[in-house]
This record gives structure tokens, sequence and C-alpha cells, in this order.
């Protein structure tokens, strides 16, 4: 997974892209370098390639606003694989959702009533809110706000590192 933060001219992060894109985009010269020090360390060797870490745009652009997907995946990365009833961590494939408010009460499929939860604990819970079945959330359920910051989250801490002065955040909000 070789991926590569993309900055605009101002150096503000606006995406992550494959290391192919990030290339092509040296190559026609829409991008450059985004630190003028070519360190070994802030560098990723791609067939014979070596392709910063961190490019940034050589043009203006309008970058519209990026909506998060709702989706599987995403519920457990914002819940970091943990069931919200019990604490403990599962794998993806062990995890469940779980809509607080239940669906059968139509409870919408919104991210403020959808976490992720064990299969033991959705059982448990079963038809009932969380008061009914006596069981309390780790915490709320919420709508992250920011795309890119929610998407580092899904980058081992090894890529995210060389990324982070660019988000203005520190290692544990990361």
């Amino acid at each position: 997974m070789k991926k590569v933060l993309l900055l605009d001219i101002h150096n503000h992060p606006i995406n992550i892209c494959s290391w192919k894109r990030a290339l092509i985009l040296l190559m026609k010269g829409k991008a450059e370098n985004a630190r003028k020090l070519n360190d070994i360390e802030s560098m990723i060797r791609v067939e014979n390639q070596l392709i910063p870490r961190v490019i940034k745009l050589t043009y203006e652009l309008a970058v519209p606003y990026k909506e998060l997907p709702f989706c599987r995946e995403n519920i457990l990365v914002r819940d970091e694989f943990v069931c919200q009833y019990c604490g403990k961590k599962f794998p993806a494939s062990e995890l469940t959702l779980d809509h607080v408010f239940p669906k059968s009460r139509l409870g919408p499929d919104i991210w403020e009533n959808i976490v992720a939860c064990c299969k033991e604990c959705n059982q448990k819970k079963a038809d009932r809110t969380p008061k009914e079945a006596r069981m309390k959330l780790l915490r709320r359920p919420y709508r992250p706000k920011d795309y890119l910051l929610f998407e580092l989250k899904k980058y081992p801490e090894s890529i995210v590192r060389y990324w982070r002065a660019f988000f203005n955040i520190s290692p544990l909000q990361a």
C-alpha cells in the first residue's frame, strides 16, 4: 500500500492518492516534492523509482467538499473495531452493526444511530434500546467531520507519521 499525501498550493492536505497518480503529477510538472530535502526517509521506493511521500500541487485548485461515505467499513474504523457495549476489540469479521434505536421501530440508517457491536452483545441487546436492555454505550455514535483526518485512521502509523505535520495534529489525534 504505497500512498502519497497530496497538498494544495498553500500546503493544505487535499487528498491521499496512489503512488502512480503521484508519479504522473510529478512527471507532468503539476506537482513537486513538498519537502525541500530529498532525504530517503521522506521518499518511498516503487519499481526502482523514488517518490516523495508528500507532494504539493504547483497550481491553484478549487477542491470540492468531500462527504465521507456511510458504510460498514467506515463505521468500524470510526469505532476502532471495538464493540461499543462490552468494550472488547475484534477483527472486522467478528463485528456486526447495531442500530442504537432499533430498526424495527423505524430507527434510521444514519451515522448517529449505528455502532460497531460484537455478535454476543448484539443478540443480548436484541430489538431493544440500550436503556431497555440495561446496556451502556461506550460513546455516543457521531458523524465524522473531516474526511481526510478520518482517512488517516485507515493507514498504519509508519505512513501517517510523515503526513501528520501537514494536518497540524498530535499523534494522539491521528
